[in-house]
Protein backbone atom coordinates (compact mmCIF):
# COMPACT_ATOMS: atom_id res chain seq x y z
CA UNK A 1 0.00 0.00 0.00
CA UNK A 2 1.45 3.21 -0.88
CA UNK A 3 2.10 5.76 1.73
CA UNK A 4 1.39 9.41 1.60
CA UNK A 5 5.16 10.36 0.05
CA UNK A 6 4.70 7.42 -2.34
CA UNK A 7 7.87 5.45 -0.87
CA UNK A 8 7.05 2.00 0.00
CA UNK A 9 6.36 0.24 3.67
CA UNK A 10 8.90 -1.71 2.98
CA UNK A 11 11.44 1.54 2.76
CA UNK A 12 10.27 2.79 5.53
CA UNK A 13 11.27 -0.09 7.77
CA UNK A 14 14.21 -0.04 6.63
CA UNK A 15 14.85 3.31 7.70
CA UNK A 16 13.13 2.69 10.94
CA UNK A 17 15.98 2.42 13.09
CA UNK A 18 18.15 4.72 11.58
CA UNK A 19 15.51 8.03 11.46
CA UNK A 20 14.22 7.17 15.09
CA UNK A 21 17.79 8.23 16.72
CA UNK A 22 17.81 11.41 13.88
CA UNK A 23 13.94 11.65 15.64
CA UNK A 24 15.15 11.89 19.36
CA UNK A 25 17.44 14.26 18.39
CA UNK A 26 15.98 16.72 15.98
CA UNK A 27 12.52 15.75 15.91
CA UNK A 28 12.02 16.16 19.48
CA UNK A 29 9.06 19.35 20.58
CA UNK A 30 11.21 22.40 22.34
CA UNK A 31 10.14 23.20 25.51
CA UNK A 32 6.70 25.58 24.99
CA UNK A 33 6.94 29.30 25.02
CA UNK A 34 5.06 31.02 28.06
CA UNK A 35 3.43 33.54 25.75
CA UNK A 36 0.81 36.18 27.11
CA UNK A 37 -2.31 36.07 26.14
CA UNK A 38 -3.03 39.39 25.60
CA UNK A 39 0.18 39.99 22.84
CA UNK A 40 -0.72 37.14 21.14
CA UNK A 41 -3.48 38.29 20.07
CA UNK A 42 -2.28 41.77 19.29
CA UNK A 43 0.36 40.07 17.08
CA UNK A 44 -2.27 37.92 15.47
CA UNK A 45 -3.99 41.06 14.44
CA UNK A 46 -0.76 42.64 12.91
CA UNK A 47 -0.06 39.31 11.17
CA UNK A 48 -3.57 39.92 9.54
CA UNK A 49 -3.30 43.15 8.94
CA UNK A 50 -0.34 42.37 7.07
CA UNK A 51 -1.79 39.67 4.58
CA UNK A 52 -4.35 41.98 3.97
CA UNK A 53 -2.15 44.42 2.63
CA UNK A 54 0.17 42.36 1.23
CA UNK A 55 -3.11 40.43 -1.11
CA UNK A 56 -3.44 44.06 -1.99
CA UNK A 57 -0.04 44.71 -3.21
CA UNK A 58 0.09 41.53 -5.21
CA UNK A 59 -3.05 41.79 -6.34
CA UNK A 60 -3.24 37.75 -5.60
CA UNK A 61 -6.54 37.07 -4.61
CA UNK A 62 -5.89 34.87 -1.83
CA UNK A 63 -7.69 34.97 1.20
CA UNK A 64 -5.82 36.80 3.72
CA UNK A 65 -7.09 34.95 6.41
CA UNK A 66 -5.66 31.49 5.16
CA UNK A 67 -2.49 33.45 4.95
CA UNK A 68 -2.49 34.78 8.41
CA UNK A 69 -3.41 30.74 9.50
CA UNK A 70 -0.90 28.79 7.50
CA UNK A 71 1.59 31.45 8.41
CA UNK A 72 1.65 29.68 12.18
CA UNK A 73 1.59 26.21 11.68
CA UNK A 74 5.12 24.27 11.67
CA UNK A 75 6.67 20.92 12.25
CA UNK A 76 3.67 18.40 12.58
CA UNK A 77 1.44 20.75 11.41
CA UNK A 78 3.15 21.26 8.13
CA UNK A 79 4.02 17.99 7.03
CA UNK A 80 2.19 16.52 3.48
CA UNK A 81 -1.22 15.99 5.11
CA UNK A 82 -1.21 19.21 6.39
CA UNK A 83 -0.29 20.64 3.24
CA UNK A 84 -2.96 18.71 1.15
CA UNK A 85 -5.22 19.88 3.39
CA UNK A 86 -4.95 23.28 5.29
CA UNK A 87 -2.93 24.52 2.28
CA UNK A 88 1.19 25.55 1.79
CA UNK A 89 2.68 27.70 2.90
CA UNK A 90 3.97 31.03 1.53
CA UNK A 91 7.41 31.80 1.53
CA UNK A 92 6.74 35.04 -0.38
CA UNK A 93 4.73 36.19 2.43
CA UNK A 94 6.78 34.93 5.09
CA UNK A 95 9.61 36.76 3.46
CA UNK A 96 7.40 39.99 3.50
CA UNK A 97 6.23 39.53 7.35
CA UNK A 98 10.13 39.17 8.40
CA UNK A 99 10.95 42.72 6.71
CA UNK A 100 7.81 44.50 8.04
CA UNK A 101 8.17 43.03 11.85
CA UNK A 102 10.57 39.69 12.40
CA UNK A 103 8.70 39.32 15.75
CA UNK A 104 5.73 38.13 14.57
CA UNK A 105 7.89 34.23 14.14
CA UNK A 106 7.41 34.25 17.65
CA UNK A 107 3.16 33.04 16.62
CA UNK A 108 4.98 29.99 15.02
CA UNK A 109 4.96 26.78 16.19
CA UNK A 110 3.55 28.31 19.48
CA UNK A 111 3.16 26.25 22.68
CA UNK A 112 0.38 26.40 25.38
CA UNK A 113 -0.98 30.11 27.10
CA UNK A 114 -2.88 30.82 29.51
CA UNK A 115 -6.95 31.93 28.45
CA UNK A 116 -8.42 34.46 30.34
CA UNK A 117 -10.41 31.88 32.38
CA UNK A 118 -6.98 30.04 33.83
CA UNK A 119 -7.42 27.58 31.62
CA UNK A 120 -4.12 26.27 29.58
CA UNK A 121 -4.57 25.78 25.65
CA UNK A 122 -2.35 24.76 23.16
CA UNK A 123 -2.54 27.63 21.13
CA UNK A 124 -0.28 26.20 18.23
CA UNK A 125 -2.52 23.26 17.66
CA UNK A 126 -5.91 25.82 18.10
CA UNK A 127 -4.42 27.86 15.15
CA UNK A 128 -3.78 24.77 12.86
CA UNK A 129 -6.64 23.49 13.34
CA UNK A 130 -8.71 26.62 12.89
CA UNK A 131 -7.16 26.34 9.89
CA UNK A 132 -8.81 23.12 8.87
CA UNK A 133 -12.05 23.99 10.09
CA UNK A 134 -11.95 27.15 8.35
CA UNK A 135 -11.15 24.96 5.17
CA UNK A 136 -13.99 22.50 5.82
CA UNK A 137 -12.42 20.26 7.23
CA UNK A 138 -13.94 20.36 10.98
CA UNK A 139 -12.51 17.02 12.51
CA UNK A 140 -9.36 15.91 11.12
CA UNK A 141 -7.01 18.31 12.18
CA UNK A 142 -9.22 18.69 15.82
CA UNK A 143 -10.65 16.23 17.73
CA UNK A 144 -10.65 13.44 14.88
CA UNK A 145 -6.47 13.64 14.58
CA UNK A 146 -6.02 13.06 18.36
CA UNK A 147 -8.82 10.31 19.28
CA UNK A 148 -6.40 8.50 16.40
CA UNK A 149 -3.42 9.26 18.25
CA UNK A 150 -4.60 7.49 21.22
CA UNK A 151 -5.87 4.74 19.82
CA UNK A 152 -2.04 4.73 18.05
CA UNK A 153 -0.45 4.73 20.96
CA UNK A 154 -2.62 1.48 22.73
CA UNK A 155 -3.29 -0.51 19.61
CA UNK A 156 -2.36 -4.16 20.62
CA UNK A 157 -3.01 -3.69 24.71
CA UNK A 158 -6.57 -4.86 24.52
CA UNK A 159 -9.19 -7.21 22.67
CA UNK A 160 -12.17 -4.67 22.47
CA UNK A 161 -13.50 -1.40 22.82
CA UNK A 162 -13.93 -1.59 26.35
CA UNK A 163 -10.65 -2.46 27.08
CA UNK A 164 -9.19 0.39 25.13
CA UNK A 165 -11.27 2.99 26.97
CA UNK A 166 -10.13 1.82 30.70
CA UNK A 167 -6.74 2.20 29.48
CA UNK A 168 -6.77 5.38 27.70
CA UNK A 169 -8.72 6.80 30.49
CA UNK A 170 -5.03 7.40 32.40
CA UNK A 171 -3.46 9.35 30.00
CA UNK A 172 -7.18 11.57 28.78
CA UNK A 173 -7.92 14.79 29.83
CA UNK A 174 -4.52 14.99 31.80
CA UNK A 175 -3.36 19.11 32.68
CA UNK A 176 0.68 17.91 32.35
CA UNK A 177 2.97 18.79 29.88
CA UNK A 178 2.29 16.36 28.19
CA UNK A 179 5.27 13.77 29.91
CA UNK A 180 2.10 11.05 30.65
CA UNK A 181 -1.32 12.25 28.68
CA UNK A 182 -1.57 10.87 25.82
CA UNK A 183 -4.34 13.38 24.71
CA UNK A 184 -4.13 16.34 27.55
CA UNK A 185 -6.67 18.72 28.29
CA UNK A 186 -4.94 21.49 27.03
CA UNK A 187 -5.00 19.61 23.37
CA UNK A 188 -8.75 18.94 24.14
CA UNK A 189 -9.29 22.10 24.72
CA UNK A 190 -8.00 23.23 21.68
CA UNK A 191 -9.71 20.18 19.73
CA UNK A 192 -12.98 21.94 21.11
CA UNK A 193 -12.01 25.70 20.50
CA UNK A 194 -10.70 25.15 17.21
CA UNK A 195 -14.35 23.78 16.38
CA UNK A 196 -16.20 26.33 17.72
CA UNK A 197 -13.83 29.43 16.95
CA UNK A 198 -13.26 28.06 13.47
CA UNK A 199 -17.05 27.03 12.30
CA UNK A 200 -17.52 30.90 12.62
CA UNK A 201 -15.22 32.76 10.64
CA UNK A 202 -15.60 34.03 7.32
CA UNK A 203 -13.04 36.10 5.35
CA UNK A 204 -13.63 39.09 6.43
CA UNK A 205 -13.82 38.28 10.54
CA UNK A 206 -10.87 39.89 12.52
CA UNK A 207 -9.49 36.44 13.98
CA UNK A 208 -8.31 38.12 16.87
CA UNK A 209 -11.64 39.85 17.69
CA UNK A 210 -13.29 36.18 16.96
CA UNK A 211 -10.73 34.49 19.71
CA UNK A 212 -10.87 37.25 22.30
CA UNK A 213 -14.82 37.52 22.00
CA UNK A 214 -14.66 33.33 22.39
CA UNK A 215 -12.80 33.00 25.47
CA UNK A 216 -14.32 36.02 27.48
CA UNK A 217 -16.49 34.70 30.21
CA UNK A 218 -15.95 30.90 28.40
CA UNK A 219 -16.93 28.17 30.89
CA UNK A 220 -16.29 24.09 29.99
CA UNK A 221 -20.49 23.84 29.45
CA UNK A 222 -20.84 26.35 27.07
CA UNK A 223 -17.80 25.10 25.02
CA UNK A 224 -18.57 21.71 24.81
CA UNK A 225 -22.15 22.39 24.30
CA UNK A 226 -21.17 24.22 20.95
CA UNK A 227 -19.10 21.68 19.85
CA UNK A 228 -21.27 19.02 20.69
CA UNK A 229 -24.20 20.84 18.71
CA UNK A 230 -21.78 22.14 15.79
CA UNK A 231 -20.63 18.31 15.32
CA UNK A 232 -23.38 16.19 15.88
CA UNK A 233 -26.43 17.87 15.87
CA UNK A 234 -29.17 17.77 18.08
CA UNK A 235 -28.33 14.17 20.28
CA UNK A 236 -28.54 12.88 23.64
CA UNK A 237 -25.34 12.66 25.40
CA UNK A 238 -26.71 10.52 27.78
CA UNK A 239 -27.97 7.94 25.52
CA UNK A 240 -25.98 4.70 25.61
CA UNK A 241 -26.05 4.88 21.75
CA UNK A 242 -24.29 8.44 22.20
CA UNK A 243 -20.90 6.70 22.03
CA UNK A 244 -21.77 5.09 18.51
CA UNK A 245 -22.34 8.19 17.22
CA UNK A 246 -18.95 10.05 17.74
CA UNK A 247 -17.61 6.52 16.71
CA UNK A 248 -19.51 7.04 13.00
CA UNK A 249 -18.98 10.55 12.92
CA UNK A 250 -15.05 10.08 13.34
CA UNK A 251 -14.98 7.22 11.13
CA UNK A 252 -17.30 8.28 8.60
CA UNK A 253 -15.74 12.05 8.06
CA UNK A 254 -14.12 11.73 4.22
CA UNK A 255 -11.15 13.71 5.97
CA UNK A 256 -10.45 10.92 8.73
CA UNK A 257 -10.52 8.70 6.44
CA UNK A 258 -7.45 10.31 4.41
CA UNK A 259 -5.94 10.74 7.30
CA UNK A 260 -6.19 6.77 8.85
CA UNK A 261 -5.31 5.63 5.50
CA UNK A 262 -2.55 7.22 5.66
CA UNK A 263 -1.38 5.79 8.53
CA UNK A 264 -2.24 2.00 8.11
CA UNK A 265 -5.55 2.50 9.84
CA UNK A 266 -7.68 2.37 6.88
CA UNK A 267 -8.08 -0.35 4.67
CA UNK A 268 -8.75 -0.93 0.64
CA UNK A 269 -8.74 -4.97 0.72
CA UNK A 270 -11.88 -4.77 3.09
CA UNK A 271 -13.11 -2.55 1.12
CA UNK A 272 -12.63 0.71 2.18
CA UNK A 273 -13.18 0.96 5.76
CA UNK A 274 -11.73 0.83 8.85
CA UNK A 275 -8.90 -2.09 9.41
CA UNK A 276 -10.08 -4.69 11.30
CA UNK A 277 -6.69 -4.76 13.49
CA UNK A 278 -7.03 -0.38 14.48
CA UNK A 279 -11.22 -0.57 14.79
CA UNK A 280 -11.18 -1.35 18.68
CA UNK A 281 -8.69 1.07 19.35
CA UNK A 282 -10.31 3.96 17.57
CA UNK A 283 -14.11 2.66 18.86
CA UNK A 284 -12.17 3.23 22.43
CA UNK A 285 -10.77 6.11 21.78
CA UNK A 286 -14.38 7.77 20.76
CA UNK A 287 -15.76 6.13 23.85
CA UNK A 288 -13.17 8.17 25.78
CA UNK A 289 -13.67 10.98 24.17
CA UNK A 290 -17.73 10.85 24.29
CA UNK A 291 -17.82 10.23 27.81
CA UNK A 292 -16.00 13.65 28.54
CA UNK A 293 -18.35 15.30 26.40
CA UNK A 294 -21.43 13.66 27.69
CA UNK A 295 -20.07 14.43 31.45
CA UNK A 296 -19.02 18.43 30.49
CA UNK A 297 -23.04 18.30 30.04
CA UNK A 298 -24.27 16.58 32.70
CA UNK A 299 -25.46 13.81 30.02
CA UNK A 300 -28.04 16.51 28.57
CA UNK A 301 -29.76 16.29 25.59
CA UNK A 302 -28.13 18.96 22.96
CA UNK A 303 -30.32 20.78 21.04
CA UNK A 304 -28.59 22.13 18.01
CA UNK A 305 -31.03 24.93 16.81
CA UNK A 306 -30.02 27.62 14.80
CA UNK A 307 -25.88 26.51 14.87
CA UNK A 308 -25.45 24.50 11.97
CA UNK A 309 -23.87 21.42 11.88
CA UNK A 310 -20.20 21.43 10.28
CA UNK A 311 -20.24 19.46 6.47
CA UNK A 312 -17.66 16.99 5.76
CA UNK A 313 -15.58 17.07 2.14
CA UNK A 314 -16.89 15.37 -1.08
CA UNK A 315 -16.00 12.16 -1.88
CA UNK A 316 -14.91 13.48 -4.76
CA UNK A 317 -12.27 15.68 -3.04
CA UNK A 318 -11.09 12.26 -1.16
CA UNK A 319 -10.43 10.99 -4.16
CA UNK A 320 -8.24 13.64 -5.77
CA UNK A 321 -6.18 14.00 -2.90
CA UNK A 322 -5.32 9.82 -2.59
CA UNK A 323 -4.32 10.63 -6.49
CA UNK A 324 -2.33 13.25 -5.21
CA UNK A 325 -0.56 10.82 -3.01
CA UNK A 326 0.14 8.82 -5.73
CA UNK A 327 -2.13 6.11 -4.80
CA UNK A 328 -4.98 5.79 -7.59
CA UNK A 329 -5.93 2.52 -6.06
CA UNK A 330 -6.93 4.40 -2.96
CA UNK A 331 -8.97 6.88 -4.53
CA UNK A 332 -11.11 4.68 -6.95
CA UNK A 333 -12.01 2.95 -3.58
CA UNK A 334 -13.15 5.78 -2.06
CA UNK A 335 -15.03 7.51 -4.78
CA UNK A 336 -16.93 4.01 -5.27
CA UNK A 337 -17.64 4.39 -1.68
CA UNK A 338 -18.92 7.79 -1.64
CA UNK A 339 -21.46 6.77 -4.83
CA UNK A 340 -22.62 3.97 -2.77
CA UNK A 341 -23.61 5.89 0.00
CA UNK A 342 -24.97 8.73 -1.53
CA UNK A 343 -25.87 7.90 -5.18
CA UNK A 344 -23.55 10.64 -6.28
CA UNK A 345 -20.02 11.36 -5.75
CA UNK A 346 -20.86 14.00 -3.34
CA UNK A 347 -21.38 14.15 0.16
CA UNK A 348 -22.71 17.45 0.29
CA UNK A 349 -19.67 19.70 0.92
CA UNK A 350 -19.62 23.07 -0.01
CA UNK A 351 -17.65 24.25 -2.75
CA UNK A 352 -15.06 26.11 -0.86
CA UNK A 353 -13.85 22.62 0.59
CA UNK A 354 -13.51 21.19 -2.49
CA UNK A 355 -11.75 24.23 -4.24
CA UNK A 356 -9.26 24.12 -0.75
CA UNK A 357 -8.53 20.78 -1.54
CA UNK A 358 -7.89 20.74 -5.23
CA UNK A 359 -5.70 23.30 -5.13
CA UNK A 360 -3.76 21.90 -2.80
CA UNK A 361 -3.74 18.85 -4.70
CA UNK A 362 -2.52 20.06 -7.65
CA UNK A 363 0.58 22.04 -5.59
CA UNK A 364 1.61 18.48 -4.54
CA UNK A 365 1.24 16.86 -7.98
CA UNK A 366 3.05 19.91 -9.75
CA UNK A 367 6.41 20.62 -6.78
CA UNK A 368 6.51 16.84 -5.08
CA UNK A 369 9.28 15.02 -6.14
CA UNK A 370 8.96 11.16 -4.70
CA UNK A 371 12.75 10.47 -6.16
CA UNK A 372 14.44 13.36 -4.45
CA UNK A 373 12.17 12.32 -1.29
CA UNK A 374 13.31 8.95 -1.25
CA UNK A 375 17.05 10.36 -1.80
CA UNK A 376 16.44 12.35 1.42
CA UNK A 377 15.12 9.61 3.87
CA UNK A 378 18.54 7.52 2.76
CA UNK A 379 20.59 10.38 3.59
CA UNK A 380 18.95 10.90 6.85
CA UNK A 381 19.46 7.20 7.34
CA UNK A 382 22.95 6.88 6.79
CA UNK A 383 23.76 9.50 8.98
CA UNK A 384 21.30 8.12 11.68
CA UNK A 385 23.05 5.08 11.30
CA UNK A 386 26.32 6.94 11.65
CA UNK A 387 25.29 9.04 14.43
CA UNK A 388 24.58 6.17 16.50
CA UNK A 389 28.02 4.08 15.65
CA UNK A 390 29.86 7.15 16.74
CA UNK A 391 28.20 7.28 20.07
CA UNK A 392 28.70 3.47 20.89
CA UNK A 393 32.18 4.37 20.05
CA UNK A 394 32.27 6.92 22.60
CA UNK A 395 30.54 4.93 24.91
CA UNK A 396 32.95 2.48 24.40
CA UNK A 397 35.87 4.71 24.90
CA UNK A 398 34.41 6.26 28.04
CA UNK A 399 33.87 3.63 29.23
CA UNK A 400 37.53 1.66 29.02
CA UNK A 401 38.58 4.74 30.70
Amino acid sequence: MATIAGYTPKLCGWLAGGAAAVALLLAAPLPARAADYDTTLAQLDELQTLAETYVQEQDSGADPLLLALSYTRSGAYNDTIWQLTAGTRDASFESYVLEQNGDLAELIGMGSLTAPNGELVDFGHLLASINLVYNGLPITGSWGGDCMELAQYYMGQASDAAGYASLMNATFNLEDDGSTSVFSSSDLRADLDSVNIGAGLTADSRLADAIRTYYADLTEYDRVYQFIARSFGSVNTGDETFADTVYDTLVGDTGMQLLLYTEDMWSISEGWTVAAEAEPALRGAATVFANYLSGAVNGERVNSGDISRLAEMASTALADALNALGDSDAANAALAAGESETGTASSGATSAVDGALDEAAATLRSSFDVTAFQLVLLIIGAVALFGMILNLAMLVREVRK
